[in-house]
């Protein structure tokens, strides 16, 4: 099992690979509300979920399948 870990303009994150689900794990490094997009690829199907963090929130968020660790980015 290899763990991800990256930034992207106010978030720091890390996921680790998942056989069924994923967790990833966000903080929020900027004092205004950010938004961060990350795509799960769950079977032939690719879901974005968009996370809604507040100024320097920690957090998680799991979901079926694996993240498309190439398309993590503020939106």
């Amino acid at each position: 099992m290899s763990t991800h870990r990256g930034s992207v303009p106010c978030f720091n994150w890390s996921w680790a690979d998942g056989t069924s689900t994923t967790t990833i794990y966000y903080h929020n490094t900027c004092d205004t509300t950010q938004h961060l997009c990350v795509w799960w690829k769950d079977g032939q199907e690719n879901n974005l979920h968009r996370i809604t963090a507040a100024a320097d929130e920690k957090g998680h968020l799991k979901e079926p399948g694996t993240i498309k660790s190439q398309d993590i980015e503020n939106c």
